[in-house]
């Protein structure tokens, strides 16, 4: 027990420190003050006090005090002002107890309290520039915890962004809010590519043998001829080839006959197998008796030779036209929620050899087809954030890289064997990185090309392809012309799970055909009629259609 002297000094004490006290909060007790009401009881009354520092709370008590003692003055304080109204003050962070006894040293009311920063100014704040939120601040000694509900994403966010203000550093405030707005969100894309390509090709090639001959001296020979190619393309594609041949012939002998021991050859015309034939001239015989004659015609027999052309021309056309037309659609979809990235590929991956140490070979997998990855951020249903990366992909020869072989070889230096090099094809790639803001349900062209390349080429005769008109008969035209236009189109929707009954597939409604209609009707799936004949039967499915989204059923 402690003394009367004892208590009246520690009391003396105690009301002068808490007048100090009260001099400068005077005015937040006057707005500030909570009455805390203590109910008439016969047992001893515990309760909990959270303070705000450098406010008051107002204190009744249902019989006379006699003795307030404080554990911790210098976290809470105080001040009686009559034996059964007094004030309590918050000084400094922390905890404390506050007893109060009656004149008999029996126990009135026992307060824990708990001095915390004073969050008031910060929840008026929130309510002026935030007022669809609901929440409430609670102060852990030196530390902020948010509690509550926002109807999205982005009221979270301004009200985080307020806090951390007021805390002084984000490290200490502690989010536990819930978001009421659906924070899961659906990307849809839509990648649009058309390719248009013009490929003509026109060349002209002349060739003449042993023309000029005559004008040269004896025992010469002149051969001329044009090859104008197609450099542009690399070849001629196709089309059409036109050729046309005039030629002088002649049968040269395979062996020289001769009449006698004579060096002068026999006319061919005049004996058999000579000049690789035999010719036999008409033969006329008379009847002495009826003196009737007849004549057996000539004969020619052509026997071994080789039949050579003296004087030849030759002359060659080739035209090509072609126009192409390539069309590309690709529509990935996928769903994530707030924040967490997601990534979607629809293709496959091929092997690329890779060289490493000590010549050793591994394989690596580079993917390819149609992908899409995004991160979204729901601030409101009118604001998503997207981080967007999007591509569509194919294996192309155009690109693509051969290795050459690799020949072994012996000590003396011939050929033992032979490794053929590799060949690894290129990609073809469109691809779109970005970051955008639009609302759900919005759509939005992420990326757009418009392309163009034209390769020409021309060959022929120097000095002769350019002549007017004859020019065309020395030179070719090789044109190729590459248009290519691409759209990536990208929308964003929040959406709710559902049921699997109202959640439609491809093969919804799928069976395949029986054997006999397989084989005598060519079908592959069975076909289903109605139940009704009337399509108005029909019902209309629950819900409401908001957007082209989903599968094509028919």
């Amino acid at each position: 027990m402690i003394s009367n002297k004892t208590r009246t000094k520690y009391l003396t004490s105690l009301c002068l420190a808490s007048l100090i006290v009260m001099a400068d909060v005077s005015m937040s007790v006057a707005q500030n003050s909570t009455p805390i009401q203590v109910s008439v009881s016969n047992q001893t009354q515990t309760q909990r006090l959270i303070l705000p520092k450098g406010k008051s709370a107002i204190l009744d008590l249902p019989v006379d005090a006699r003795d307030v003692v404080v554990s911790n003055p210098k976290i809470a304080d105080a001040v009686m002002r009559t034996q059964r109204r007094g004030f309590l003050l918050g000084m400094e962070l922390g905890e404390t107890n506050v007893y109060f006894l009656d004149a008999q040293g029996r126990q009135i009311l026992t307060l824990e309290v708990r001095v915390a920063r004073d969050t008031s100014e910060l929840g008026a704040l929130i309510e002026k520039l935030a007022p669809e939120a609901r929440i409430n601040i609670e102060a852990v000694g030196d530390n902020l915890i948010i509690s509550g509900e926002t109807p999205d994403a982005g009221t979270a966010d301004r009200v985080m962004k307020i806090a951390n203000q007021y805390a002084g550093a984000p490290e200490k405030v502690v989010n536990m809010m819930t978001i009421k707005a659906a924070q899961q969100v659906m990307l849809q894309v839509r990648v649009v590519e058309m390719q248009r390509t013009v490929i003509k090709q026109l060349g002209m090639n002349l060739g003449a043998t042993n023309l000029l001959n005559k004008m040269l001296p004896k025992d010469w020979g002149l051969n001329f001829a044009t090859a104008n190619g197609f450099s542009a393309n690399g070849s001629f594609l196709g089309g059409t080839t036109l050729d046309s041949t005039w030629a002088r012939n002649f049968v040269a002998p395979a062996a020289v006959t001769y009449g006698g021991m004579g060096a002068t050859p026999l006319d061919p015309s005049k004996y058999a197998y000579a000049g690789g034939y035999s010719y036999t001239p008409p033969i006329t015989t008379c009847d002495p008796v009826s003196k009737i004659c007849n004549t057996e015609p000539a004969k020619t027999v052509y026997g071994t030779g080789s039949l050579l052309s003296s004087q030849t021309t030759t002359s060659s056309v080739q035209a090509l036209e072609r126009v192409g037309l390539a069309r590309t659609l690709a529509e990935p979809n996928i769903t994530t929620i707030s924040g967490e990235p997601a990534k979607f590929l629809a293709g496959g991956e091929f092997p690329v050899p890779v060289s490493q140490e000590n010549n050793r070979i591994s394989v690596e997998f580079k993917p390819f087809g149609v992908g899409l990855g995004f991160t979204p951020i729901v601030y409101s249903a009118n604001r998503i954030a997207l981080k967007i990366s999007t591509e569509v992909s194919e294996i192309s020869t155009a690109a693509s890289f051969r290795q050459p072989d690799t020949v072994i070889k012996n000590s003396s230096g011939q050929v033992t064997d032979t490794i053929r090099g590799l060949s690894i094809p290129g990609i073809s790639t469109r691809r779109a990185e970005s970051t955008v803001e639009l609302a759900s349900g919005r759509s939005l062209m992420l990326a757009g090309l418009i392309q163009e390349s034209t390769r020409q080429a021309s060959e022929g005769l120097p000095g002769m392809k350019n002549l007017p008109t004859l020019g065309a008969l020395f030179s070719s035209r090789d044109f190729i012309n590459n248009e290519t236009e691409l759209v990536i189109i990208v929308t964003p929707y929040l959406v709710q799970s559902t049921t699997l009954d109202k959640l439609q597939t491809p093969a919804d409604g799928y069976n395949p055909a029986s054997d006999p209609n397989g084989l005598i009707m060519s079908r592959l799936n069975r076909i289903i009629r109605p139940s009704s004949s009337s399509s108005t039967d029909t019902p209309t499915p629950k819900g409401e259609y908001k957007a082209p989204i989903g599968h094509v059923l028919q």
